[in-house]
């Protein structure tokens, strides 16, 4: 996490203090809290929160930290297409609470175009997600596509095959715009076509044709709009995908952030904090591996404004700009 970005903003910063002894009393004795120690005092948190945001904090005090990520990039249940805090009772921040409000009605016409990717035949029931571009056309990550699909033999016909099962089956992918925490609901789209994969150094970015109606005889989700206006740091955003339970990220965060629901549609909000270059961004929300081809929205355009690929934990989250999107989308969407 960027904290000298996150405690540039004076009402987050001025909120995380003068709320303190709440947070410290909610967090005492949970998971992942355990570096506190009853340790962390309001002035030691004012001098921590300072040297943050000046950019001069040196990483090691886990339990200030950890309230920190809680209590500032909650991640929110999605149920129903619509979202809502989650129920451990924790504080939560009021300002970025009531940020993610009023982007609500953009939010909530994003979140039913994200889907789940599924698999059979396959070892892994499913691989990560995926949202709508186009009409029957989802992006996801290359690293995703490549876990069901690979580059054709020359003379195949088609550019891209899918792979075959150990027992010689061909794997199948579906979306499912629902697999939300404890809902009932699913709408499947079959993986008709492996559209497009970028080629190893270019982009993490996927292309993916979808059937015309799901298993009931429903269309497809509308497409999100690709926010290709250019992304800047400071940015309010909001990462809808599926984070998966992952052995990469430290056990305890996972527990106290996530409350042990891993594999459902999930709202993370957050800010764009750097621009690698013009086709590569940052950005701070909280996410884990399922998280891998998430829709990043832009609060204000509700349109989308990068395509999530990787995390470092502790650091910072990449995603591919919208920009670059849109270039593989009109040169092979089709």
């Amino acid at each position: 996490m960027d904290y000298r970005q996150l405690f540039s903003d004076d009402e987050v910063r001025q909120e995380f203090l003068d709320r303190f002894d709440e947070i410290a009393a909610s967090a005492a004795g949970l998971s992942g809290f355990e570096g506190m120690d009853g340790g962390v005092t309001v002035d030691r948190a004012a001098e921590a929160v300072e040297r943050m945001a000046q950019g001069d904090w040196v990483s090691g005090d886990s339990g200030l930290e950890a309230i920190i990520e809680r209590f500032t990039r909650p991640v929110h249940l999605v149920q129903r297409s619509t979202f809502r805090l989650p129920p451990d009772g924790l504080p939560t921040s009021a300002h970025v609470t009531a940020r993610l409000e009023r982007a609500r009605r953009p939010l909530e016409r994003a979140i039913p175009s994200v889907g789940r990717i599924d698999l059979r035949n396959h070892r892994m029931q499913w691989a990560g997600t995926g949202w709508m571009v186009g009409p029957r056309l989802a992006v996801t990550n290359r690293h995703v596509a490549e876990l069901f699909a690979k580059q054709a033999q020359s003379g195949a016909g088609a550019g891209f095959a899918f792979k075959q099962s150990w027992a010689g089956k061909a794997v199948r992918a579906e979306l499912d715009w629902y697999q939300e925490h404890q809902q009932p609901e699913e709408s499947r789209f079959r993986v008709t076509e492996v559209v497009w994969i970028e080629p190893d150094g270019s982009h993490d970015v996927a292309l993916l044709r979808i059937s015309a109606t799901d298993e009931d005889g429903a269309k497809p989700p509308t497409p999100i709009e690709l926010d290709t206006s250019g992304a800047r740091t400071g940015r309010w955003v909001g990462v809808i995908g599926y984070p998966a339970r992952d052995s990469r990220a430290d056990a305890g965060d996972q527990q106290r952030i996530f409350d042990g629901v891993y594999d459902c549609k999930r709202l993370a909000g957050g800010m764009l904090t750097a621009v690698q270059d013009k086709d590569v961004v940052h950005h701070d929300a909280t996410t884990l591996g399922g998280n891998s081809g998430s829709a990043v929205i832009d609060l204000d355009s509700g349109g989308a404004v990068a395509l999530h690929f990787a995390g470092v934990a502790g650091q910072r989250n990449v995603a591919v700009h919208a920009a670059a999107v849109a270039r593989i989308v009109h040169a092979h969407g089709r």
